[in-house]
């Protein structure tokens, strides 16, 4: 008899011999062939190569019943692989899927846990609800397990159940189950409850009380910190985020049992750390803050050393850190200085950062930052270097000391006369400083000296930005400019075709030179801007000065626009406003902070109105939109306090005058496709026109006389608008 070792390769031989392979290509024939063999290893095969096709996007869902003839195996892998499979073609076979519910209750029972868990997590994935009726015993089976990776596993299958059918979930009373898993004894575990209790409060915030659970097991979020994994620490993180704690003590307790972790490897562990931070720090001591600042900064020059796409991460959030605690990273400015090898969007961030980094009083300090910010402007990328510019700029306003100004206005002029390409920003530059140093004669001087030597007819100037910026210029310095007429003629010409902010700089220049500038181009560009521009905000104007114009005082008044000065700016750099910032400080980490947009809660409330129009017939509708029209008309005659008895109009009268009855007969009209309703719309509508034209032509001559006999209304709202454009020089 041969020896054991010589059977044994020749059992093998023959098996590899009887047992047909899978061929590559993954014909549907022969996957389907392969998938009903008598072999084993050959069905195993052929799920492998039904998978591979499955995950290139080929549709091989005809092969359903033969995959699922293969779920009852002991081979753990080929029934993960089979799982895999059912869970992606489950809603295209729900029929098919019955058959194997006998199999994942079965499985939920295995001796062994990762099949326990495969099998609970794919009924709780499955989009069928006949298979989610059969879920109850193995999920409460397997909240109860005695294996913890079961467990952590169970406790988010409740989350994806509560997706499926959130009505079934509450019926069969797991939530209650997932509650009590916030004290199990495993940190995974408890890390996972979490996860799954904050997803389903973010679904449906009336189910369960997030902040109470959160509260109440505050102390076990803490002792489970250190004994679980990063992303687990992530999450229990979050949670203890979203807690106010009740004293100092407390606070004081929890950022010195989370300090540690400003230290880990992983930068979003360190994110989410220093988020629980600077919750708690506001209600700590002042000596104690000091230390956990300076922890604080080291841990986030830490993640300096990150890959670039972990740096953006980081500076889009340290930027909204650094809005709160501006002296926070004021000795680390040397770490954000750019990199030879950092892509464009990292070059970006660290100037911003930069300037915000610099301390105003520190004269040192702003002049090293200036010389690095000018090596930056001699750069070749072009959006890198007209950020340099700009900051340049706003380093010289935040400093504000007339000597370092005057210096920096050099550099710009330099770059201004060297460089062409970079006239754009910096005539934003040039400008933004003359308006932080209103009255300096000299910086005046030299600005106007050199664009006053700009060729009239050549186009100078790409951006809108800087078009209007050279404008307001020269209207605000028309004596140091030679042939204006002729460069605001250039740009006068164009006025149709230019963007919003050069049209508005161009009708505030010549209502303010309107003494220097023949009397037919200040008409003719209002007329241009109340009749061939779609803009609102440059229409609104020119109504404005066309009724300023009309005006017995109209001299005056434009003689007090024209002596105006701009007020002086104070700083340049974006800022939030209070409340946006403490949303993105509770939202540090998150997507919120890379686009500096705090989370919006309406529409969770907004899926309630959704609801009340889906569903219901035209005539329904038509009934819900009528009361609700009625219901703002009697809000509007209970909201009129006008003192003025002849104002008053009952509801009543009111919807006999063409108020909101005049809405109710639109909204007939919308649901009426008849011609009558069409034809009487199209009489309106041009009553609506000719009215919107002559309002248009108030400033001409041939209708003054017409225009100071307004009511005292109109006469009222005239002057204010006249005192907020007062306002606004």
């Amino acid at each position: 008899m041969p020896p054991l070792d010589k059977r044994i390769k020749k059992f093998l031989k023959n098996s590899i011999r009887v047992a047909p392979k899978i061929s590559n290509k993954g014909e549907l024939a022969e996957l389907r062939a392969g998938l009903v063999s008598q072999y084993p290893q050959t069905r195993k095969d052929a799920i492998k190569k039904t998978i591979q096709q499955m995950t290139l996007g080929k549709d091989v869902s005809s092969l359903f019943p033969d995959v699922l003839k293969n779920i009852a195996t002991n081979d753990v892998e080929q029934k993960k692989l089979v799982y895999l499979y059912v869970m992606n073609y489950a809603e295209t076979h729900p029929e098919l899927c019955i058959l194997a519910v006998n199999t994942f209750v079965t499985d939920a029972q295995d001796p062994n846990p990762l099949i326990r868990c495969m099998s609970i997590r794919t009924m709780s994935m499955i989009r069928v609800d006949k298979i989610l009726e059969y879920v109850e015993i193995p999920l409460r089976r397997t909240l109860q397990d005695d294996n913890p990776y079961v467990r952590k596993t169970a406790v988010i299958c409740v989350a994806k159940l509560f997706q499926l059918n959130k009505e079934l979930c509450i019926e069969l009373g797991v939530l209650e189950d997932l509650v009590s898993a916030l004290d199990d004894n495993n940190p995974m575990v408890v890390a996972n409850a979490t996860a799954s209790l904050s997803e389903i409060n973010a679904m449906d915030p009336t189910v369960i009380s997030l902040l109470d659970l959160i509260q109440s097991h505050v102390s076990r979020f803490l002792l489970a910190l250190n004994e679980c994994t990063e992303w687990a620490r992530i999450t229990i993180l979050g949670a203890l985020a979203e807690y106010t704690a009740q004293d100092c003590v407390e606070a004081q307790e929890i950022i010195d049992r989370v300090t540690a972790h400003l230290q880990h490897v992983n930068p979003a562990v360190v994110l989410a750390t220093i988020k629980v931070i600077i919750k708690n720090l506001v209600q700590i001591e002042p000596e104690a803050k000091k230390i956990v600042m300076t922890k604080l900064a080291s841990a986030l020059v830490s993640i300096m050393s990150t890959p670039p796409e972990m740096q953006y991460v980081a500076l889009r959030n340290i930027r909204i850190i650094l809005e709160k605690y501006p002296t926070l990273l004021t000795k680390e400015a040397r770490i954000f200085y750019v990199k030879f090898n950092d892509p464009l969007y990292v070059k970006l961030e660290k100037i911003d950062i930069l300037v915000r980094l610099v301390d105003p009083t520190n004269v040192k300090q702003c002049y090293v930052l200036m010389r690095e910010l000018k090596e930056y402007a001699m750069e070749f990328e072009p959006e890198f270097v007209s950020r340099a510019i700009q900051g340049l700029a706003q380093l010289a306003i935040k400093c504000g000391e007339m000597t370092f100004v005057s210096k920096t206005f050099e550099i710009l002029l330099d770059l201004l006369e060297s460089q062409d390409a970079l006239r754009n920003d910096c005539c934003i530059a040039v400008c933004d400083l003359l308006r932080h140093a209103v009255g300096n004669e000299v910086l005046t001087a030299n600005a106007c000296e050199l664009f006053s030597t700009w060729p009239v007819n050549e186009v100078l100037l790409l951006s809108d930005s800087a078009k209007c910026n050279y404008i307001w210029l020269m209207g605000q310095y028309p004596n140091k400019f030679g042939e204006l007429q002729d460069k605001l003629s250039c740009f006068i010409e164009n006025f149709a075709e230019e963007e919003p902010l050069t049209q508005t700089s161009i009708l505030i220049t010549v209502v303010r030179l309107h003494s220097k500038l023949p009397g037919s181009i200040l008409q003719n560009v209002l007329e241009l801007a109340t009749n061939q521009i779609q803009e609102l905000d440059v229409r609104d104007m020119a109504i404005i000065y066309w009724r300023c114009l009309s005006m017995p005082n109209a001299d005056q008044l434009i003689a007090e626009l024209c002596s105006s000065v701009s007020p002086q700016i104070e700083n340049t750099l974006d800022t939030f406003t209070p409340d946006v910032l403490e949303k993105l400080l509770t939202e540090i980490s998150s997507v919120s902070s890379v686009y500096f947009k705090p989370q919006f809660d309406g529409p969770r409330n907004a899926v309630h109105h959704h609801n009340v129009v889906r569903g219901r017939h035209i005539d329904e509708l038509k009934d819900l939109a009528k009361n609700e029209l009625a219901r703002k008309a009697n809000d509007d005659v209970l909201l009129d306090f006008d003192e003025d008895e002849d104002d008053l109009v009952s509801p009543r009268s009111s919807m006999a005058a063409g108020g909101p009855q005049s809405h109710m007969d639109d909204l007939d009209n919308l649901f009426d496709f008849g011609v009558s309703s069409s034809s009487q719309n199209n009489g309106n509508g041009n009553d609506s026109i000719d009215k919107g034209v002559a309002d248009l032509n108030l400033g001409k001559p041939e209708q003054q006389q017409s225009n100071q006999q307004q009511s005292q209304q109109s006469q009222n709202t005239i002057n204010s608008n006249t005192q907020d454009l007062l306002d606004l020089f």
